[in-house]
């Protein structure tokens, strides 16, 4: 299953069980695309180390095309944390041809691609503010020849959050490992007021600030959530390839996403690593 696998069975010999439990997971198909918001609760919190880590897995993966996108202003995108050296943007020319596409190929035009796969569009590349709109002009057309869209929207509140929930299906709100990032996450995930998207938490110790407290937190939460632990790798001159990751970072970037397919599923069911859905708190 590669080299990113056998780095985490040798590191992790007892947990051989459960990552064949989370592959299988990743892989389980899809009838629809799903599209995928990933959204901060505060900058530099790693929204888009968790979003460029889970586009990553799906791309490597699954046997459909993925596409992330970034639209947010972060220096970093999840263009980069997902290996992405080059320039992600498109032409005028090339963006009419996706609205129109009647073919995958005409889908994919003028889309800049990492090595393990993932097409990439990045609509902050001129450093210009991103209209919400803007996503809707430039991806949704296309966006039904992609098994997955998965978008860095930045960070958002409960007074900005609708749009990212009106372009998702699953929404994933990223927070620092610190109960009162937490809770501002618990917070933003109940401020999604739409039956048919599905909520998630990632918890990413992007700063090392995690504690030993922090585990038994997100095993309380009332939402799903994925911890992400710190990896220094993200912190290099250029992009790490996945294989240089921490082997605690390719599994947790398995469970995210296998957190993901599960979400994109309305009767699926637990998927290891993740915490089980509860009901919302009334």
């Amino acid at each position: 299953m590669g080299r990113a696998w056998t780095t985490v069975v040798s590191a992790l010999p007892g947990r051989v069980d459960e990552l064949r439990r989370l592959d299988a997971a990743v892989r389980a198909p899809l009838p629809l695309s799903t599209r995928v918001g990933f959204t901060g609760v505060a900058g530099g919190i790693g929204c888009s180390v968790a979003a460029g880590l889970a586009a990553s897995v799906l791309a490597r993966r699954r046997d459909h095309r993925v596409l992330a996108v970034n639209a947010s202003p972060s220096t970093r995108s999840l263009l980069w944390h997902a290996g992405l050296a080059s320039p992600a943007t498109s032409t005028p020319e090339h963006e009419v041809e996706r609205r129109a596409a009647r073919h995958s190929s005409e889908a994919t035009a003028g889309l800049a691609r990492t090595p393990g796969g993932l097409h990439c569009l990045d609509l902050h590349a001129d450093g210009t503010p991103v209209r919400d709109a803007r996503w809707w002009e430039a991806v949704a057309p296309a966006g039904r020849f992609f098994d997955f869209v998965v978008t860095d929207w930045g960070v958002r509140d409960a007074a900005t959050i609708g749009s990212v929930v009106s372009a998702s299906t699953v929404v994933c709100v990223v927070t620092a490992p610190d109960r009162a990032s937490v809770q501002a996450g618990v917070d933003l995930a109940h401020a999604v007021d739409d039956p048919a998207v599905r909520v998630l938490l990632a918890v990413v110790d992007a700063a090392g600030a995690r504690r030993a407290a922090t585990g038994d937190l997100v095993r309380l939460l009332p939402v799903p959530a994925v911890e992400v632990p710190r990896d220094r790798a993200h912190g290099a001159v250029r992009p790490v390839p996945g294989p240089r990751l921490r082997a605690s970072t390719h599994l947790a970037a398995l469970r995210l996403a296998a957190a993901l397919v599960d979400a994109a599923v309305p009767a699926g069911g637990p998927v290891p690593g993740a915490r089980p859905r509860r009901e919302r708190a009334a």
